[in-house]
Parts: structure tokens; sequence; C-alpha cells
């Protein structure tokens, strides 16, 4: 944070285009709100390492402490308000499935799932929001919303096709076919020798509007867009604040 508001003032301080288009940060970093998304990357460093669920949550109290520090960091540079968003069930992303087809393989849920990967992500998660409780208690000026994405992102894909979209649980922009149509050497975009000659890997599905997951890492526009109108009113939100008012001081 510290590093991106130096770079910020030194464009300022330029003079010239920086100082018509970019406000002086003294006068929103109080105003701003802070969105974390965190999580995901976090926990299949472990996964794609071998490691069982078990070492993997052994891990997640030192990933609390750096959550809680990058956030006591930017409150102290005066930041106030924060939207951090939980993990999503990683179980259901079809690169996690691919990467571990030892999980991916036993236990799955009614949404074919990976029951092992998933819980994983609900114990990150339920760390994440005991540590904004205590953020809550030792940052009495910030205000601090813990949203449910995991919530949102299960329903969609646990209710796909009632929903209006396909098999959640197949790539839009893949490569391979099968139950993923993802190949974990060759991703969405890459270029690859076919017969001696250079073919792009991954085109697009048919329709990306009725795909959940886009390249199997990342959701597509469309699903994106169902997440999003889950969560912007607040139900899914601790404390139930919509996204409007998420930069308003508590009692507002």
């Amino acid at each position: 944070m510290e590093e991106i508001i130096f770079h910020w003032k030194l464009k300022l301080s330029a003079g010239g285009i920086y100082r018509e288009i970019l406000p002086n940060p003294e006068n929103l970093i109080s105003k701003a709100l802070y969105t974390l998304d965190i999580g995901q990357n976090d926990l299949t460093v472990g996964y794609f390492d071998n490691m069982t669920t078990k070492q993997v949550e052994a891990y997640v109290p030192d990933l609390m402490e750096r959550i809680s520090s990058a956030i006591q960091t930017v409150y102290n540079l005066g930041g106030r308000y924060f939207w951090v968003h939980n993990t999503a069930p990683l179980g259901c992303l079809p690169y996690a499935l691919a990467f571990r087809p030892d999980l991916a393989a036993a236990e799955k849920d009614a949404a074919g799932c990976s029951v092992e990967l998933n819980t994983g992500a609900q114990f990150f998660n339920a760390r994440l929001n005991e540590t904004v409780a205590r953020l809550r208690e030792t940052l009495p000026g910030a205000a601090l919303t813990y949203v449910d994405v995991y919530a949102a992102k299960y329903r969609l894909i646990s209710q796909a096709r009632k929903l209006g979209f396909g098999d959640p649980l197949r790539v839009c922009c893949g490569y391979g076919g099968g139950e993923y149509n993802f190949d974990r050497d060759i991703r969405c975009g890459d270029k690859m020798e076919v017969n001696g000659t250079s073919v792009l890997a991954g085109k697009p599905c048919e329709d990306p509007s009725r795909s959940v997951s886009w390249d199997g890492v990342h959701f597509t526009e469309a699903a994106n867009k169902f997440v999003f109108d889950q969560i912007v009113d607040g139900a899914l939100s601790d404390p139930p604040v919509p996204l409007r008012r998420a930069c308003q001081a508590k009692g507002q």
C-alpha cells in the first residue's frame, strides 16, 4: 500500500496529464472501499504440492496473520472500509479437480464437486470469518464486512442447469474434451503444435453466457454477474450491509 501511494504521488508531482486525471490520494484513502478476495491461490499452492487437507489447514493460521497484517497496514494509512470476500468452493473448480485427480475421484457431492477440497475451503472461510470478527474489536474505527462468496458460487454450481447454465464443471475455453474439457498443460490461449502446425488451443465454447467456468480457474462474465447479484444487496454479508452502504461508518 505504501508503495502504491508513493508511485501515485510521484505521478502527481510529475504534473501534466497525471495531475489532471489522478485525484489526491490523501483525500481518498479514508473514503475508499478496500475489497479483499482471498484464499483460492493460498489453498491451491498446498493442494498442488500434494498436501492433505490437514496439512493445508495447518498453515491457514499463518495466512490469517498475514491477512490481518495487510488490513492493519491499510488501516494505519487511513483506510476504514473493508469488504472481505471468503474463498470459492475449491472442489468445484475444474483446474483443482484436474491437478488433484485423487481427490476428484474420491468422495463427491451431489454437484460433482470434491468434498475434500471443499472441506479445505470451508475451513479457511471459518477462520477468515473469525479473523474479521477479531479485527472489528482491534480496529474500532473500521467497518469490516465479511462476504460469503462461497455460498453464492456454490448455489450457482449446484443449481446451474435450473438457472439456465450448462455443465458447471465443464470449461468453456479449454482443451482436451473429457469430463472437464481441461488440460493442465494446455490452457486457454496457449499455442501448441498439431501435425507441424502451430494452433491456438482453447477455442471458446459456442455460448459463454451459458457456461460457469471460463478457463477452469476463473468464472465467465455471466457467472460472475450472477455471483455479484447474489452479494450486492448484503444478503450474504456479515453484517448484512449492501454494497452501496459499505463505505459508511458503523451505525449510520
